[in-house]
């Protein structure tokens, strides 16, 4: 069997040699031959070397008459279902799926809306449940191109349409939420008849709304609490009637504004994308000095602090039109230490994740502070006197308790 094998490769062989010499032109003539012996004729009359990986196996029957050499490989690699890869002399022949991973198709994603690093991460992970073969050199075959906010790819026409597929899935406009932040100041006494009793009360207490004769509203305030919302969380939302229980605690904000218990710190608003983090800064960086000992000299230098409100916000928009948000606020004020000659800084921060439907509004409470005063009275001229002065004038310090309070109302723009 062996011998006739090679008998019949010669004769190919002689047969390609005659045609290539009188214009490389394939004669052809074999029934039922080992498609490699075919293939290694073809090299022979084209003058360059052919590699067949292990998916090339199986006979065939061809039979051609002055067909080019190029044709010639077409057909009987197509023949076979195979194909190949020219790397200058040297043909590479084997099944389209392994040639693919290693020489695959290039396709550019243009990305319109989703970032092409993140979409990288993403397809990682789906490309990842391919053979081992598929994906060991993902690295090397999908790239990103943060200038053009576009991903080349470099695999099988399968990968290729798979890739397409989660792409179509993902590259999608994201839905924005408008976040409106009311900061405030109130007086602790103040902060108590608004019902924000964090220490005491497990939340706020609602007030009661019933409907008259006359078709007006009759509001009563609450004077306990007994439900389960989380301590420094107030989730409002509406009564049965539709009447919105914020609009209560605005007219009590707008009293205390008016009475000079409260002052309003800042009213932000700030726009952010599904699931990215909206940061609202109120406030601004106090110098520090710094000094460092060393074996041989002390230094001192200037560091900034953070001093002020700060706001985090991430929120998530789920399919029945919830607003699930993950929230951080802390607040900061420094203060001098005369003993120390420098300052110290009092922080105060409160996280939580809350649901909430679309416009509803929640309150984070409970940033308890307090500032001491110094006050001097005196009596003009004669309080300046030295010695005898001191009997003019007057010293005072008082403290005063404070709470920052912050509404947060968040909207989903349609």
């Amino acid at each position: 069997m062996a011998r006739k094998t090679g008998l019949l490769l010669l004769i190919i062989t002689l047969l390609l040699t005659s045609a290539s010499a009188a214009g490389s032109l394939v004669n052809m003539n074999v029934t039922n031959g080992e498609v490699r012996d075919v293939l290694t004729a073809l090299a022979a009359v084209g003058g360059v070397s052919i590699v067949a990986d292990d998916t090339v196996s199986g006979k065939i029957t061809v039979r051609l008459n002055a067909v080019p050499f190029a044709t010639a490989l077409d057909i009987v690699t197509k023949t076979k279902g195979l194909s190949y890869q020219r790397l200058g002399d040297i043909i590479i022949v084997g099944s389209p799926e392994q040639l693919q991973r290693g020489f695959g198709e290039i396709a550019i994603f243009r990305l319109q809306y989703a970032e092409a690093a993140e979409a990288a991460g993403l397809l990682g992970v789906v490309l990842a449940r391919q053979p081992a073969s598929a994906g060991a050199a993902l690295s090397h075959r999908l790239k990103v191109d943060a200038a053009t906010n576009s991903l080349i790819f470099s695999g099988t026409p399968g990968e290729t349409d798979q890739i397409r597929q989660v792409l179509a899935a993902i590259d999608i406009p994201c839905q924005q939420v408008v976040l409106e932040a009311q900061v405030l100041a109130i007086n602790r006494d103040a902060a108590k008849s608004l019902g924000v009793e964090w220490e005491w009360s497990k939340g706020p207490n609602y007030p009661d709304y019933s409907k008259q004769d006359d078709g007006s509203w009759r509001v009563e305030r609450k004077t306990t609490a007994d439900n389960d919302n989380i301590p420094g969380i107030i989730q409002f939302g509406r009564t049965p009637e539709g009447f919105s229980y914020e609009m209560y605690y605005q007219f009590k904000i707008n009293a205390l504004v008016t009475e000079g218990k409260a002052s309003v710190l800042a009213k932000p608003k700030i726009m952010t994308i599904n699931g990215r983090e909206a940061v609202i800064n109120i406030g601004g960086e106090l110098p520090v000095s710094v000094t460092t000992i060393t074996d041989h000299a002390t230094t001192a230098s200037v560091e900034y602090k953070n001093a002020g409100i700060i706001l985090k916000y991430t929120p998530r928009v789920n399919a029945d039109g919830y607003i699930t948000a993950t929230v951080h606020t802390e607040v900061s004020s420094p203060a001098y230490v005369p003993e120390l000659k420098a300052y110290k800084f009092n922080k105060r921060s409160a996280s939580t994740e809350v649901r909430l439907k679309d416009g509803e509004t929640m309150v984070i409470g409970g940033l308890i502070g307090k500032d001491e005063f110094s006050s001097m009275r005196k009596v003009p001229l004669l309080g300046d006197l030295p010695v005898i002065g001191a009997l003019f004038r007057s010293v005072g310090n008082s403290q005063n308790e404070s709470e920052v309070v912050i509404f947060l109302t968040a909207h989903i723009v349609k």
